[in-house]
């Protein structure tokens, strides 16, 4: 089946990804006055675009606005394609242009992540391995500035009684967004909430602290009482919320986690890794697995429970006894 109709003018277009896990994204399609708005278009493949024309076509109208919930590839690498193709206003939050430098070109998330893995433990092998694994397939598409930007609290118009409003929920990338429907009180979570999964907290320096982002935003789910959620990976959720506080719990486990591995003695971020996750990680899994560790690790330096000591060069963190 080309496009799942939800009802109440809702619709769901599963499209393909070139990856072993996630293997599809769903994307979302709600009827409107002047046409169709989607939420994601995952990767710029033939496969998946076809899949996203087919369900299009199945729906039927006009694909009036294409709303991006994150800048990542599985979620809007089609963006520009369809864009170009249809005329679609492009909604994405309004801090998106300042990050699609970092997408459009690898280096430069290549170059910034070998430099902060190195100076927290990360081996020589891990290191030559990133820099020479960046190789920018075709479907990645060429991401482009928002012709609406978004922001929290917005309502996307779909008709005089009906709007989405846009939750801002950063964490897993600090552009996400989730949608809320005002007719049905569905709540439409891209990566932010997942059904089986917890979703990847990134690190991009100790100027962030992705995970306190994330979870500030994803106790505003818990608080929202979501019931029926749909995730951008997986099946339907039946207690948004309820899986809101399973995965905040996850987190502050893990902090606990860490905070007992450095019991001992200080440890770079690279030991805490291994101690944390389970052995035998791909370079892929170390590569998340280790953004995962210092997102952690500097969210406890920020509440004073750890401290970083040593030199820039081989940083390490040690508890502080609060």
């Amino acid at each position: 089946m080309t496009a799942t109709d939800l009802g109440d003018g809702i619709w769901r277009i599963v499209a393909p990804l070139p990856f072993a896990a996630p293997k599809s994204v769903n994307c979302y399609v709600f009827e409107s006055d002047d046409g169709l708005t989607m939420l994601d278009c995952g990767v710029d493949s033939d496969a998946g675009l076809a899949a996203l024309w087919a369900g299009l076509e199945t729906i039927g109208g006009a694909l009036t606005r294409l709303i991006g919930s994150h800048l990542h590839v599985d979620h809007i690498g089609a963006g520009r394609t369809i864009v170009e193709k249809t005329g679609a206003q492009w909604m994405m939050h309004e801090t998106t242009a300042e990050d699609i430098p970092r997408y459009n070109d690898w280096s430069l998330r290549a170059t910034e992540l070998a430099e902060a893995a190195s100076a927290h433990g990360a081996s020589a092998e891990f290191i030559t391995s990133l820099l020479n694994n960046w190789e920018r397939p075709d479907w990645y598409g060429t991401a482009i500035a928002p012709t609406d930007p978004i922001a929290d609290g917005d309502r996307v118009k779909l008709s005089p009684d009906r709007h989405l409003e846009v939750m801002y929920t950063p964490g897993h990338q600090r552009n996400h967004v989730c949608l809320v429907d005002s007719r049905t009180g569905l709540l439409f979570s891209g990566d932010h909430v997942l059904p089986r999964i917890s979703p990847f907290v990134p690190y991009t320096g100790p100027e962030h602290d992705h995970l306190g982002d994330y979870l500030n935003s994803i106790e505003r789910i818990v608080d929202l009482d979501a019931t029926l959620t749909h995730p951008a990976h997986g099946v339907e959720i039946e207690r948004g919320s309820e899986r809101a506080h399973q995965i905040a719990l996850h987190h502050r486990r893990r902090l606990e986690d860490m905070l007992d591995h450095l019991t001992n003695g200080p440890q770079t971020a690279w030991q805490v890794m291994e101690s944390t996750f389970r052995p035998n990680l791909s370079f892929l899994q170390q590569r998340l697995a280790i953004q995962e560790s210092l997102a952690h690790l500097e969210h406890l330096r920020r509440k004073g429970k750890v401290r970083l000591v040593g030199t820039p060069a081989a940083w390490q963190y040690e508890r502080t006894g609060r």
